[in-house]
């Protein structure tokens, strides 16, 4: 018990960061309403058409890692990892524990919001080609709360780098390159997994339960190495 209330006094200073910071919201609401758009657009442009490539090629390529991109930023302050937990290290809290609560608020916000936003899209888009919209709705959500997570974590680990985080726009980069690969390249990617599960091509052969698995195990893995760079520094 005393380990969670410990926990829930580091999670408010990035929780704030992200619930009290009108500026944050900005990238956050116009990515979101990108989407909600291009759904629309897509939709109105083909009636027969499906959700399918407005979830594959807008919100999954696009917005959903946008959105996690956005929200870590804000919940770590606009800087770097080690550097948004200093005022809690300032009161004694670990290092490690203080990054950790930061990863983990940013990995359910960008969950939450990932699936909010896709499951919209999803309605927004949806044709009489796809599964019942119930179906596919709830499908949407844990993919997008699944991605979300994933996303949130690969770019807390890429903002230990650099003196104010920067690395985060290196990692948006690299997931972009190497996540547009089919091959064994894009296994170690939240892109790759997310195209598959919402519809895509396949990577590394993987089927879709296999890149489930493999989000979770992204996620784990970069939260785990972000909080161990943090221990470094």
């Amino acid at each position: 018990m005393s380990a969670l209330l410990e926990f829930a006094d580091l999670a408010e200073l990035p929780f704030a960061r992200l619930a009290r910071t009108p500026r944050a919201w900005i990238p956050v609401t116009a990515w979101s309403l990108f989407a909600f758009a291009a759904a629309l657009l897509l939709r109105r442009g083909s009636p027969s058409g499906s959700a399918s490539e407005a979830l594959q090629s807008v919100f999954g390529a696009l917005a959903l890692p946008l959105l996690a991109y956005a929200v870590v930023g804000a919940a770590l302050g606009g800087d770097g990892l080690a550097r948004g937990a200093r005022s809690l290290v300032a009161f004694g809290a670990s290092p490690t524990r203080a990054s950790l609560a930061e990863v983990l608020v940013a990995a359910a916000a960008s969950a939450v919001l990932a699936s909010i936003v896709g499951v919209l899209v999803a309605v927004f888009a949806h044709g009489p080609s796809d599964p019942p919209l119930a179906r596919d709705a709830l499908t949407t959500a844990w993919i997008a709360a699944l991605g979300g997570a994933a996303y949130a974590s690969f770019f807390a680990l890429g903002a230990s780098f650099g003196k104010r985080g920067g690395g985060r726009a290196w990692f948006l980069v690299l997931d972009w390159v190497f996540g547009a690969s089919h091959g064994i390249v894009g296994i170690v990617t939240p892109r790759a997994h997310v195209r598959s599960l919402l519809g895509g091509d396949a990577v590394a052969s993987c089927s879709n339960a296999e890149s489930s698995v493999m989000l979770v195990v992204l996620a784990v893995a970069f939260t785990s190495a972000a909080v161990a760079r943090t221990r470094k520094a």
